[in-house]
């Protein structure tokens, strides 16, 4: 006669974990009892590496699901499907060791989760039933984002670094150097006696007819002053027709003045002539500008480019990943198994093994089942001394609630004992190393996709913040139009939805890739663009520029967007033809000539000083301005 066996998935358990009990286990027929949501038949590839191991080892599968994915997935691969047997009656079937009650599926779907029979025991009664599963499952994550360090990335700085070490502040004066009168003498009588200087000097004063002899003056001996005074005082003047008198005085001074008239009228001539200047200040017809440029960035463009509608930019690559506790606010009726694992140890010599749902009671007298088969090695004699063998095993609590929330101890088979088997009673025993918990009934405090949602809005909103402050620290003035476009991954929780727990944990990881740039570049792209288009000049004071559709370009690695202008644009006025053509023209040559320019709605022209009349010569008299 062909065995069955029955192998009850609970949620967490993993495909090989069941692979393996399929594997090891002797029955040709085994029938799967699975919860709606299955760790262990998650994919499909699942069902096809079940399908291949049943054919290689001539098994047949049956399922017992109320989940329709799982179900069609176990009819697309040829399995046999309880739940289709809706209108099939109450029938035994037989077992090997044990004895089961299959449950009558009432529409399709099936109420018991998470419930293993013992099936030692008496049948269970409707007080046994449990009508939520919520052993938590740790889902599984992975790193959405890896680190795209760009060693080969350029930064602004490769581009363009200005030197600064051999600068140095010079101070220019404008003034000119103050000239300095030099008194220059026509005669140097420095070796000459005192007595001879000083006749000199009055010869120069009252003429050579005036003069005494040298003999008439003082002795060396005395000062230059004293004798200058004697010889003065003895001094007797003769007149004489021809000799000193008024006419010559006169004729002189006249002369004096003659000369100093010249003087001033060269001077006034030079001064005429070079000081005249021209200031020329010239007003621009304007049009309003309107228009949009879709420009690149990127660290990989060197200089601005009209042509390829460029800029460069600096790359930054900004990684950020935020954790943080969240309160769990659902509440649900509850009831759930303790569970945990405990050491089978075997001091027979011979090995022992142990079917599903073996019975085993802990010091405190609560019944716990295992949840696989095993086959406890028999004990070793090491030194004289017996080693039992040993095997791990995990066992889940006969009963759902809190009570069988048990501490650290010895567990026995009650079988044995049962049995009146003392010596496997005593030398076949379990222990465990951790406390078996979460075991309860009753209302209970979980997790719903609300406070779930919550965490994941509070963290983003708390990552894009800490990504775009480190960006800050990194920009050093450059511009930056995507900050906001922060990339988020999917959140991972220690608890999923529905999940039994006060407290959770979620993580959030997120990045920004974007591209920082100089608006002076900008500028430059936009006024070389206007001047070549439209021929028109701007001032970048008076555009107003708007960012929009940043896009960032993968294949390109940089950032493309659009920049919308508006403002003046004014003609453009050559102030070097203007001055060239206004060299030396007088008042009326001048007002023909800015008339005659277009472009210009206004000029004004300012000579000075007021004595000047035309435009000078010389082109460093006139300056010409612009004023928009």
């Amino acid at each position: 006669m062909s065995s069955t066996k029955i192998i009850n998935v609970l949620k967490d358990d993993s495909f090989e974990e069941i692979l393996d009990l399929f594997k090891s286990t002797s029955a040709e027929e085994v029938i799967f009892v699975l919860p709606k949501s299955a760790r262990a038949f998650k994919r499909e590839e699942h069902f096809a590496s079940l399908k291949d191991e049943s054919k290689s080892l001539g098994k047949s599968v049956s399922f017992l699901c109320s989940s329709p994915e799982l179900n069609d997935l176990a009819k697309k691969y040829k399995f046999d499907v309880l739940l289709a047997r809706s209108s099939a009656p109450k029938k035994s079937v037989s077992r090997q060791t044990s004895s089961s009650r299959l449950v009558p599926a009432d529409s399709g779907s099936i109420s018991v989760v998470n419930q293993i029979e013992d099936f030692y025991s008496e049948p269970a009664t409707s007080e046994d039933s449990i009508s939520t599963s919520t052993a938590q499952v740790k889902e599984e994550t992975s790193d959405d984002l890896e680190d795209d360090d760009s060693p080969n990335g350029r930064r602004l700085d490769d581009i363009f670094v200005p030197g600064t070490e051999n600068q140095r502040n010079v101070k220019v004066y404008g003034g000119r150097e103050k000239t300095i009168p030099v008194e220059i003498r026509q005669s140097d009588f420095s070796d000459e006696p005192l007595e001879h200087r000083a006749l000199q000097e009055i010869k120069s004063v009252w003429g050579s007819r005036a003069i005494p002899t040298e003999t008439n003056l003082a002795p060396k001996a005395m000062g230059w002053f004293s004798r200058t005074r004697r010889s003065l005082s003895n001094f007797k003047p003769k007149l004489v027709s021809n000799g000193f008198d008024r006419p010559r005085r006169s004729s002189h001074r006249i002369g004096l003045i003659a000369m100093a008239c010249v003087a001033v009228i060269i001077l006034g001539t030079v001064v005429f002539i070079t000081t005249g200047k021209a200031q020329v200040t010239i007003k621009p017809a304007s049009q309003p500008l309107d228009f949009s440029l879709t420009v690149f960035a990127s660290d990989n463009t060197s200089a601005v480019s009209l042509t390829g509608m460029a800029v460069p930019g600096q790359l930054f690559n900004i990684q950020k990943t935020v954790s943080q506790d969240f309160i769990a606010t659902g509440h649900v009726d509850v009831a759930q198994k303790a569970r945990g694992t405990i050491t089978v140890y075997n001091e027979l010599t011979t090995d022992q093994p142990l079917v599903t749902t073996t019975r085993f009671e802990s010091a405190d007298h609560h019944i716990f089942h295992t949840l696989t088969s095993i086959v406890v090695p028999a004990g070793k004699t090491v030194s004289g001394k017996l080693v039992p063998g040993s095997k791990d095993v995990q066992v889940i609590a006969d009963k759902a609630g809190s009570e069988y929330n048990v501490p650290v101890g010895l567990f026995t088979i009650p079988a044995f004992k049962e049995q009146g088997n003392t010596e496997k009673y005593q030398k076949v025993y379990g222990q465990s190393t951790a406390p078996i918990l979460n075991g309860t009934s009753g209302q209970s405090t979980v997790v719903t996709e609300s406070d779930l949602n919550t965490a994941k809005q509070t963290l983003t909103t708390l990552l894009t913040a800490n990504i775009q402050d480190e960006l800050k620290t990194q920009i050093n003035g450059l511009k930056i139009i995507n900050d906001s476009q922060v990339v988020i991954g999917s959140p991972s929780s220690t608890s999923p939805a529905d999940a039994t727990a006060s407290t959770f944990k979620v993580n959030l990881a997120g990045s920004l890739k974007t591209i920082g740039f100089k608006e002076s570049d900008l500028y430059t792209l936009i006024s070389q663009y206007v001047d070549t288009q439209k021929s028109k000049t701007v001032l970048l004071d008076k555009l107003t520029i708007t960012y929009t559709n940043p896009r960032w370009d993968e294949a390109k690695n940089g950032l493309s967007f659009t920049v919308h202008v508006t403002g003046p644009g004014y003609s453009k006025v050559d102030q070097q033809k203007i001055i060239t053509d206004l060299l030396g023209k007088n008042d009326a040559d001048m007002r023909a000539y800015l008339g005659s320019i277009s472009g210009i709605t206004s000029a004004n022209v300012n000579l000075s000083p007021f004595w000047v009349r035309s435009i000078p010569n010389n082109k460093d008299k006139v300056q010409v301005d612009v004023s928009y």
